[in-house]
């Protein structure tokens, strides 16, 4: 991933810091970790803002964390049927066989979608 190559290139600077001990080198590497803490923090901000548009008590109702929930893991494997509503089953037969696919839950769609905008405060 990209966040391991600059740990590695950071570690690699560091090697060369502690070898020649180089101003240019020591800057850079503070320079890095300046960048690294900017980043940081917007993101803890950007992370905040994206929790607060869900339910103050519940969340997100389809994710713990970065992982789906217990009740996502219900819905998707005991209530995957989407419909508008419930009657439209009647135009089905009782041999029907509803089975879940590997697809994303609608809600995810937005973290696909090329025109999604995220707003930056």
């Amino acid at each position: 991933s990209y966040h391991d190559k600059l740990n590695i290139w950071a570690d690699e600077l560091r090697m060369q810091a502690s070898q020649s001990n180089s101003d240019d080198i020591v800057r850079k590497l503070d320079e890095i970790e300046e960048d690294d803490i900017k980043i940081k923090s917007l993101l803890s901000k950007l992370g905040n803002k994206y929790h607060a548009a869900f339910h103050p008590i519940w969340g997100q109702t389809f994710q713990a964390g970065y992982m789906d929930s217990r009740f996502s893991y219900y819905v998707q494997n005991y209530a995957c049927v989407y419909m508008s509503k419930a009657s439209n089953l009647r135009f089905s037969t009782t041999e029907r066989s509803f089975r879940t696919s590997q697809e994303m839950m609608p809600h995810h769609q937005i973290l696909v979608d090329p025109m999604a905008v995220f707003e930056e405060d």
